[in-house]
């Protein structure tokens, strides 16, 4: 039999301690450790699995982009960056400038009325250029670039040259010897446009409250910027005329405004003497001034035309100068369901601005005759006609039917403004009475680029026969703003078949984003 005799000394395998359990911090910092040994690892995971999808992403938008555009993703986004109102990396740190940080003012571009620069400070509502090379500003000075207010008893209302209450050239050292820029400046980023014009006593307006002697203006002011290689959108446009002087009766201003450059800021003539008053420096990045006043007097065509933008086509620009602003009213237009192509590609689109209901107009047995040889050439699959009176139609539907036209005509009058919103190198007649021509819309062709005609009835009037002898340009005549105006339809009709034509394969670009 055999007896089991427990050992003398009791074995222990687990022994248990009598202690006090582990404090909560203790275990907190023990987890935390577990923590930091895994995190690492899960978050490298996390982003690898992270880069790895965006870069499969963008090599296949990559080549999406490459096959249906030829053009490669980094141009797509290049010509984005160009298209928005810059932004500065950290606008608080750059708002304000400090006196040792002061940039010279810099030049970009211009003619008599229309100047642009970089840097140019105002104080005190004074436009300051400091700059130690005078010679880098255009040879008229600041003659060309800003007017005085006119002498009320001047009745052929003449502008002189604006002296240093508005406008000064100043050295660095000048600047700062006389305090004219003080201690630091606050900085307006982007373009700004600003339009110099005012209104002057009862009878002399700014002319800004009518929609073309606006856009002429504004033209102006967008062909300086584009003159410089810049298709940068505004950020801001001035204004030194009140309100009621600067909005158009119909409001196709302000719509464009709102509408076409919704991001834009809108400074009145207020704005502008609260900067004054407030005795603050204003560095502004970038800025392009227009002054109708300065145009006149200074210009090399302005005078023979008595038009202030006459000299705008002696600027070199792009081809595409426009299209910033073509494809803002492009990407509107589609947004509301309207088409910009043709109805059939391969059949041009002809616009006729129907003025019949004006004080301007052809006769009725010419303008009977002219839709009807139109509507002709429609019928045989020549052309898609559209005879539109203009102010009948939504401002979108304007714009757009404007934009799709490879032929417009019109007799003379402000719906040929919208050949700014046809494609570079479309057609334009404008139908004028045989005694009397006015080159306003003959220069808004020329700056496009637009294969353009005067018509006096059946036959073109040309450019060689706009001036007189003596260099001046020919009169508008007796007729020119009656309801007597003629035209032949059957010459019309033959001219409308010949640039229809030359534009069969003419196709809508794609926006470029």
């Amino acid at each position: 039999m055999i007896r089991f005799t427990p050992p003398s000394t009791p074995l222990v395998t687990n022994p248990i301690r009598l202690e006090s359990p582990p404090s909560s911090k203790n275990n907190q910092s023990s987890t935390s450790k577990r923590r930091c040994c895994k995190m690492p690892l899960a978050i490298n995971r996390f982003t690898s699995f992270l880069l790895l999808g965006f870069g499969i992403t963008v090599i296949l938008f990559h080549t999406l982009i490459q096959q249906t555009t030829g053009h490669s993703t980094i141009e797509h986004i290049s010509k984005l960056s160009k298209y928005l109102p810059s932004k500065t990396v950290n606008r608080w740190a750059d708002l304000y400038v400090a006196e040792a940080d002061f940039p010279e003012t810099k030049y970009m571009s211009g003619v008599a009325g229309f100047n642009y620069f970089h840097n140019l400070y105002s104080a005190n509502g004074t436009f300051i250029i400091v700059t130690s090379d005078p010679s880098t500003l255009p040879e008229y000075g600041i003659s060309g670039i800003l007017s005085g207010l006119a002498d009320p008893a001047d009745k052929y209302h003449n502008h002189q040259a604006a002296e240093e209450d508005r406008i000064m050239v100043v050295s660095p050292e000048e600047a700062k010897e006389r305090m004219l820029l003080g201690k630091a400046a606050i900085r307006k980023s982007g373009v700004s446009l600003m339009f110099a014009d005012i209104r002057e006593g009862e009878h002399q307006s700014s002319f800004l409250n009518h929609y073309y002697h606006f856009g002429e203006m504004f033209l102006g002011l967008w062909r300086v910027v584009t003159a410089a290689g810049e298709i940068e959108l505004p950020s801001r446009l001035i204004y030194k005329a009140q309100s009621v002087d600067w909005r158009d009766r119909p409001g196709i201003t302000t719509w464009f405004q709102q509408a076409v450059l919704p991001e834009a800021e809108i400074e009145e003539a207020n704005i502008f003497e609260d900067r004054r008053k407030s005795g603050v420096t204003y560095l502004f990045d970038k800025i392009a001034i227009a002054d109708r006043w300065a145009a006149h007097r200074i210009g090399v065509n302005v005078k023979y035309w008595n038009k202030a933008i006459a000299d705008l086509p002696l600027l070199d620009v792009p081809k595409t100068w426009m299209d910033p602003l073509r494809d803002q009213i492009k990407r509107l237009a589609i947004a509301e369901g309207c088409e910009v192509k043709r109805e059939n590609s391969k059949v041009p689109t002809v616009l006729y601005i129907n003025r019949q209901l004006t004080s301007r107009r052809l006769i009725d047995h010419d303008a009977q005759e002219l839709v009807e040889e139109m509507e002709k050439l429609q019928a045989e699959g020549v052309i898609e006609f559209h005879n539109e009176y203009m102010e009948k139609l939504p401002r979108v539907e304007q714009f757009c039917l404007a934009m799709r036209s490879d032929v417009m005509f019109a007799v003379h009058g402000n719906g040929l403004s919208h050949q700014l919103w046809m494609r570079p190198g479309s057609a334009v007649m404008e139908i004028m009475p045989v005694t009397g021509f006015a080159r306003d819309y003959a220069i808004l062709g020329e700056m496009m680029g637009h294969e353009y005609y005067a018509i006096h009835y059946n036959e073109t009037f040309p450019p060689e026969k706009w001036r007189k002898p003596d260099g001046w340009g020919v009169d508008q005549g007796p007729d020119f703003h009656s309801p007597r105006i003629t035209v032949d339809g059957k010459f019309m009709a033959g001219m409308v078949r010949e640039m229809a034509a030359k534009r069969i394969d003419v196709v809508e670009q794609p926006l470029p984003w």
